[in-house]
């Protein structure tokens, strides 16, 4: 399933104010809306941005479980854990409410899916996620270790989860949640598995990021079912929280008063 959308000017004006984009983002800066696990050919996710991801921003997603203490099976010289491991990376501005599937392609943005994590002694290769319609978990990351991403230096920020509940990584279909992730706000459990999770974008038509991830976070506006078509991408209206126009109006108002006092 495709999403679709337009870029309103509520849209356009969110992404003045997305101070996160031209640093390290924070848990809720983006988020899984989309998870398609009908076989290696379509197994895919998609997922949504709440702030601009300036050029050269890079997220880690993987299906390994998280233990209490690691991604499953990362090790020193494992550089994709027991399962798997794929890279994103904007290669130009991408704006808040983008939503972006693992099997899409643009010149915005460049997946790796293939070719050797790190130098050795580091072992492991990028690749699409091999998804189970029987229980998973996806998380995104971001991390300082460019030869080892999920081994150290990650700071997780967003999990997708269709077991019912979390537990100690264990097997494939197991995990629990990331540090630093909280259910509902950087997290969501559905509860049940299923071949197809796609969140409701017509849960809102526009909000602002709290209230988007609250929507997301919410099992009851996802729809799971037999599908099997990609996850998918497109967009939705993020709007800038009341205090943020605040904050702009008054950046705008001193703007003016220095251009002033500089004639």
């Amino acid at each position: 399933m495709s999403f679709h959308s337009s870029l309103p000017l509520a849209a356009m004006t969110a992404t003045l104010l997305s101070s996160s984009s031209f640093g390290a983002l924070m848990a809720g800066d983006v988020a899984i809306v989309g998870f398609q696990a009908s076989g290696v050919t379509t197994d895919s996710v998609s997922f949504v941005t709440f702030v601009d991801l300036a050029a050269g921003t890079t997220l880690y997603f993987t299906d390994n479980g998280w233990t209490g203490s690691a991604f499953r099976g990362a090790s020193a010289t494992d550089g994709d854990g027991n399962e798997n491991l794929m890279r994103f990376t904007a290669t130009n501005t991408i704006v808040a409410g983008t939503i972006i599937g693992s099997r899409t392609s643009s010149a915005d943005y460049a997946w790796a899916l293939s070719g050797l994590v790190g130098a050795a002694p580091v072992t492991g290769s990028y690749q699409q996620l091999s998804l189970s319609s029987s229980g998973e978990q996806v998380t995104i990351f971001e991390s300082t270790n460019a030869s080892n991403p999920i081994f150290s230096g990650f700071t997780a920020l967003y999990n997708f989860d269709n077991t019912s509940t979390y537990e100690t990584a264990t097997s494939s279909s197991t995990g629990s949640l990331p540090t630093g992730l909280v259910q509902g706000t950087s997290a969501v459990l559905l509860t049940s598995a299923a071949n197809s999770a796609l969140f409701n974008l017509n849960t809102l038509t526009s909000g602002t990021q709290a209230e988007w991830l609250a929507a997301i976070g919410n099992a009851s506006n996802w729809t799971t079912g037999t599908g099997t078509a990609d996850a998918g991408s497109g967009f939705i209206n993020v709007v800038p929280a009341p205090g943020a126009l605040a904050l702009l109006a008054c950046a705008g108002m001193a703007g003016s008063r220095r251009r002033r006092s500089a004639r």
